[in-house]
């Protein structure tokens, strides 16, 4: 664009050398033989009026064309500015609309503003609400130890069992061992359930002060235990049988047994057995892992049967409301994103369009300084022009009868005529 104007209209001058002055200086010289122009003439040959006419010309076109480079470059301006304004800066515009109600949109949906917040925060109030009362009436922190691997330890007490157990019925089952294990680790599990609402029992007898919650409360206890140490000493008296039976050298089948004595009689001869060491050992093992399991009962559980149900509520309740804010948060953040790259990429387009504007406003400015560079240039070679037509003419006439205008001063007359 620097150049274009001056290469389309101007080539005759830039690519002048001091070689395509000949002509001028052979004129000159032809003019001069002849005595012309005249010692006192004061007007310029007919030879260097062409020049200068040909620079005007030059000139005129020159404007011309500078004149449609700078009404396209207008154009062009106007035209980027007018799709940065309605364009891009417009649609930005529109997009901070956009993500502002879609903002507003999802926060009337799951946000603070939105009727599921208000229900799990009014939820969340009431279980935190319960649980200072209870905290208020106990007056101590909740007493609870090894939740989260509590019903783990249990399960390791039944398996436990298992094993032990499989030796009282294996008796029954003596062609079927895998029926024996499921059978002794069924035992197991019940045991290790009793030992567990004994555990709690214990903990919580505190709280059963009245009289007829005493009952109840020494009641529910006693059957626990009595149903856990019968299934313990039943467990055990048929160890015990198994055992005598092998050292008689008796082969019988739960089928047989069951034809002989039946189910009641079953029970009478486990209830008259006397334990032996083998009956003793069963009875010491299984009671000991019971032991241990009413243990970890009491101490997994708070003395007071509403602290950690109330704690729980709580603690679930703060953590739905967690969980809805979270959820609500990510899915703002989301949108936000979304709306944040249609943005930042309406910014970076409006920043090139910025750029373009500005290159163009600089192309347009560049004009009028490169325009009075080629206005010099073409001066320039018109004043080499004349000067080789003068000197020619002044060769040929030997110094004599110069004419009057001949040097500088006309010229420069001349120079202001061409950039007029």
């Amino acid at each position: 664009m620097k150049n274009a104007v001056a290469r389309s209209t101007l080539t005759r001058y830039m690519a002048f050398s001091e070689k395509d002055a000949k002509p001028d200086r052979e004129k000159g010289r032809r003019d001069g033989k002849n005595a012309f122009p005249r010692h006192e003439a004061v007007e310029v040959s007919p030879h260097e009026l062409e020049r200068v006419g040909q620079a005007k010309a030059a000139i005129t076109a020159y404007d011309r064309h500078l004149h449609d480079v700078r009404e396209q470059l207008e154009l062009d301006i106007a035209s980027r500015e007018q799709e940065l304004n309605e364009g891009y800066l417009g649609q930005k515009e529109s997009v901070i609309h956009a993500k502002e109600a879609a903002l507003e949109n999802l926060r009337q949906e799951c946000g603070a503003n939105s009727e599921g917040f208000r229900q799990l925060y009014n939820v969340q109030e009431e279980k935190k609400e319960n649980y200072r009362r209870v905290e208020l009436r106990l007056n101590r922190p909740l007493q609870v130890h090894f939740v989260r691997v509590y019903l783990l330890m249990l399960f390791v007490l039944a398996i436990l069992e298992a094993p032990i157990n499989k030796l009282a019925v294996e008796f029954f089952f003596q062609e079927s061992p895998l029926l024996a294990m499921i059978l002794a680790l069924t035992v197991g599990v019940v045991l290790i359930s009793l030992a567990h609402f004994v555990g709690v029992l214990l903990r919580q007898g505190r709280h059963y002060r009245s009289k007829s919650g005493l009952k109840s409360y020494l009641g529910g206890l006693a059957v626990i235990l009595g149903a856990a140490g019968s299934m313990i000493y039943l467990i055990s008296t048929l160890r015990q049988q198994y055992v005598n039976f092998v050292s008689q050298e008796q082969q019988q089948d739960l089928a047989q047994l069951l034809l002989s004595d039946g189910v009641s009689g079953l029970f009478e001869r486990s209830i008259q057995t006397e334990l032996g060491i083998a009956g003793l050992t069963l009875l010491v093992l299984n009671v000991s892992i019971f032991l241990l399991g009413v243990l970890f009962s009491f101490l997994r559980h708070d003395p007071d049967p509403d602290y950690e149900r109330v704690t729980v509520e709580r603690d679930r309740a703060v953590s739905n409301l967690v969980a809805y804010r979270n959820d609500f948060e990510q899915r703002a953040t989301g949108l936000q994103r979304e709306f944040d790259e249609k943005i930042t990429y309406l910014d970076k387009k409006s920043l090139d369009l910025e750029a373009d504007i500005r290159e163009l406003h600089s192309q347009r400015e560049s004009l009028e300084v490169q325009r009075e560079h080629d206005l010099n240039l073409v001066i320039d070679v018109l004043r080499q022009q004349i000067l080789a037509y003068q000197s020619g003419n002044v060769e040929a006439r030997n110094g004599n009868d110069v004419p009057e205008y001949f040097g500088e001063p006309p010229l420069t007359d001349i120079q202001k005529k061409i950039a007029a």
